[in-house]
């Protein structure tokens, strides 16, 4: 089962948008202090520069303020990154239809009821990481997943949970004309990816020798020795 998802909004354009708030936030309260100011009879030019003292004040409070969210924001981050097992930068996964270590779709006799939703983590999604697992289950009465087990799980165990919830929450039925056995385990493989993080070409160009000439001259004397050997 592929689970796909979107990247998350980069920290360089957060910090974009911050500062297009800030400014025009400054923008009216610097426009609003000086027309108090004014209304008080004080005149223009001090009226200017007190508005745009306290704005200049205010400013570096609420840059600090969010320089100081920001690092406790990233070491919450990491302490969960390192908590969870995940790599500390985007990693990408690459897997093949058929790659998947388990029972073929048309040798198990059950058929999802609805539809299988998996949530993608969200620490993971962050950090742009893709994974991998593979889950081992039974199917019990009324179509209910059981003794869920990993098999497989890259790079962090948080697929495989994330695999073993969307299957604890499914319900299963049996195929039309289908005798089911209980007891009997199955496996499905889940594939997290981040739309656009990675892609897997369906043909592609071999790669030229790093010394074409040493190359053909060792491929000159295999066909030589071969003849050789041959006569």
């Amino acid at each position: 089962m592929l689970i796909s998802a979107t990247r998350t909004i980069s920290a360089l354009t957060l910090r974009g948008l911050f500062y297009a708030a800030l400014f025009v936030a400054v923008v009216i309260l610097h426009l609003s202090l000086t027309g108090i100011l004014r209304a008080q009879g004080w005149n223009g030019g001090f009226s200017l520069f007190a508005s745009g003292a306290v704005v200049l004040g205010l400013v570096l409070v609420v840059v600090n303020l969010a320089d100081w969210v920001r690092e406790k924001r990233a070491s919450h981050v990491e302490i969960q990154r390192m908590r969870q097992g995940l790599p500390g930068g985007p990693c990408c996964v690459v897997w093949k239809t058929g790659d998947a270590a388990g029972e073929p779709e048309d040798a198990m006799p059950w058929q999802l009821a609805g539809p299988l939703r998996a949530r993608y983590p969200k620490l993971a999604r962050r950090l742009g990481v893709e994974g991998v697992a593979v889950v081992d289950f039974e199917v019990g009465a009324g179509g209910v997943v059981k003794n869920a087990h990993c098999v497989y799980a890259w790079p962090s165990d948080v697929f495989f949970e994330a695999a073993r919830e969307a299957l604890l929450r499914a319900r299963f039925e049996p195929k039309p004309e289908t005798h089911v056995r209980f007891g009997a385990s199955y496996r499905m493989p889940f594939v997290f990816r981040i739309a656009g993080a990675s892609e897997l070409a369906d043909v592609g160009v071999q790669a030229r020798p790093l010394r074409p000439a040493l190359s053909a001259a060792r491929n000159a004397v295999e066909k030589l020795r071969s003849a050789g050997g041959s006569a």
